[in-house]
């Protein structure tokens, strides 16, 4: 019977989470919000590029935690390195999980990654949104503006969610009389 010790453990377990973090970096945010904030009548919920950006850091210090163990041994400065680390994306994942964008027929729901208050909005409380239209070849993606009565604006990138539900969202904004800009940009 081999040996194995808890360095070797370690190696295991941050050889499969440097494999398996670019899957978990890409599909938590989604699966996340999908879950958390999801609403029946609701047109789309999306998620903030910010929040995959936190995503990322969080999966970084959770991949970094058994690697520190496995290369510097386990050693007491190390595993309060490892549990830092943790602790870390433990907070990094909860403030991002915090974020999202949802439309509804009857409102428009956002909270930006680590605020603890929800915006939410009738639609009589949008006073215009613009759409900022790049061109098919361009590498960066369209985007919304949503400016609502009391200053406040947010701006949602057009994701595959929000492509989808385009249709649905154009004909709502315009059912609810709001002017709808289309601001065609240059690449």
């Amino acid at each position: 019977m081999r040996n194995y010790g808890p360095r070797h453990v370690f190696m295991a377990i941050a050889i499969c989470l440097l494999l398996f973090s670019p899957i978990i970096w890409l599909l938590a945010p989604v699966i996340v919000t999908e879950t958390a904030y999801y609403i029946r009548d609701g047109l789309f919920t999306y998620v903030y590029p910010r929040s995959y950006w936190i995503y990322g850091i969080a999966v970084g210090a959770f991949v970094t935690a058994p690697l520190v163990l496995w290369l510097a041994n386990v050693k007491k400065w190390t595993v309060f390195v490892a549990l830092s680390l943790l602790v870390a994306s433990g907070v990094c994942f909860y403030g991002a999980a915090l974020g999202y964008f949802q439309v509804t027929e009857e409102s428009i729901v956002y909270r930006y990654p680590f605020e603890s208050q929800t915006q939410q909005y009738e639609w009589s409380d949008v006073e215009e949104v613009i759409y900022h239209v790049r061109p098919p070849e361009a590498e960066d993606p369209s985007w919304y503006t949503f400016r609502f009565k009391d200053g406040n604006s947010t701006e949602v990138n057009e994701t595959r969610f929000v492509t989808q539900a385009q249709g649905k969202l154009n004909s709502l904004i315009r059912g609810q009389k709001i002017p709808l800009t289309y601001d065609e940009l240059e690449n």
